[in-house]
C-alpha cells in the first residue's frame, strides 16, 4: 500500500477508535463494539470515499468520519455475514469471529448498532460541512438505498440461497454488484457528494466504483480458491456449494475478468485528469491485491 493510503487507512482507524472510546454503551455491549471497530482491515471503501472527496477539493480530515461511518456498514455486514445462520465463519481479519468471541447475541446486537450509528455519522460529516451543494437527504439516502433490500441485503439474501442451484452470469453480477459493489458506489458517491461534485462527474464516480467494487468481488472469488487463511485472515473454501466467478469462468477467466473491470473502471474517470490520480492508484491496488 502506498503512503497516502497508508495515511488515509490511519486516519480512518483513529477516527474508529474514537468512536470505540465514546459509544457510551454498557461494558457487556463496548466490548464486542469496540473489537469491531478496532479489528484491523484494508478499509478499501473507506479510502476510496476519501479519495474521491479529495480529487474534488475537500480535505481528508473532513472525509474522515463519513469514511468510518463507511467501514461501521462494512463491519456490520461482516458480523452478519459470519454468523452460524449464514457462513459459519471461525476467522475473520486474523482473529475469531465476533460471535465465536461474545456470543450471538451480542454479534447481533453490535453489527446492528454499528450500522444505526453509521448514519448519523453521514449525517454528522454532512452538517459539519460548507457551503453544501447536496441535501443531507441525498447523501444519507445514497447510503441507504446500497445497503437495503436492493443493496448489500438483497446480494447477500440471493448469494444465501444459491447453493445447489445453476446460475447465470446475471444472476452472479446481481449478487456482487449489490453485495459487494452497492457500497463501493455509496463510498464514492458520499466522497464526491460532500465534496460538492457535480452530477456530471458524479456519473462518472459511480462508474468507476461500480466496475471496481465488482472487480474486488471476484478477485475476493479468486482468492477463496488459491490463497489461505493465514494470507487472508478468514476462512477460505466457505464458498464451495456457491456459484462463484472462478466456477463460472475459472481461475483465470475470472482472473481476466477483473481486470477487464479494472480497466472499464479507468476509462470513465479519464476525463478527470491528475485529480483522479489517486483513484487510479487504488484500482491498479485492487487489480494487483494478494489478500
Amino acid at each position: 500500500m502506498s503512503d497516502s493510503f497508508a495515511a488515509r487507512r490511519a486516519l480512518i482507524d483513529r477516527t474508529l477508535a474514537d468512536a470505540a472510546s465514546r459509544t457510551g454503551a454498557p461494558a457487556v455491549l463496548a466490548a464486542p463494539i469496540r473489537r469491531a471497530l478496532e479489528s484491523p482491515g484494508k478499509r478499501v471503501r473507506g479510502i476510496l470515499l476519501i479519495a474521491v472527496g479529495e480529487a474534488f477539493g475537500c480535505r481528508a480530515e473532513k472525509l474522515a468520519l463519513a469514511a468510518a461511518a463507511i467501514e461501521m456498514i462494512h463491519a456490520s455486514s461482516l458480523i452478519l455475514d459470519d454468523l452460524p445462520s449464514m457462513d459459519d465463519a471461525l476467522l475473520r481479519r486474523g482473529a475469531p469471529t465476533l460471535h465465536r468471541e461474545f456470543g450471538e447475541d451480542l454479534a447481533i446486537l453490535t453489527a446492528v448498532s454499528l450500522l444505526n450509528h453509521a448514519y448519523g455519522a453521514i449525517a454528522k460529516a454532512h452538517g459539519e460541512l460548507s457551503p453544501r451543494r447536496w441535501q443531507m437527504q441525498q447523501v444519507v439516502q445514497r447510503v441507504v438505498d446500497a445497503v437495503g433490500w436492493d443493496g448489500t441485503i438483497a446480494g447477500e439474501a440471493v448469494d444465501l440461497h444459491s447453493e445447489g442451484s445453476t446460475l447465470d452470469f446475471d444472476t452472479l453480477e446481481f449478487i456482487h454488484s449489490r453485495k459487494t459493489g452497492a457500497l463501493f458506489v455509496a463510498a464514492a458517491a458520499v466522497g464526491g457528494m460532500l465534496a460538492n461534485i457535480h452530477s456530471a462527474p458524479l456519473q462518472r464516480i459511480e462508474v468507476f466504483a461500480k466496475n471496481l467494487g465488482l472487480a474486488f468481488q471476484i478477485t475476493d472469488d479468486v482468492l477463496d480458491v488459491t490463497s489461505n487463511p493465514a494470507v487472508l485472515g478468514k476462512d477460505v473454501g466457505k464458498d464451495e456449494q456457491r456459484l462463484t466467478f472462478s466456477k463460472l469462468a475459472g481461475v483465470d477467466g475470472a482472473r481476466e475478468i477483473a481486470q477487464e473491470l479494472v480497466a472499464t473502471s479507468l476509462v470513465a474517470i479519464e476525463p478527470l485528469g491528475a485529480a483522479a490520480t489517486p483513484l487510479r492508484e487504488l484500482a491498479t491496488m485492487v487489480r494487483d491485491r494478494v489478500r
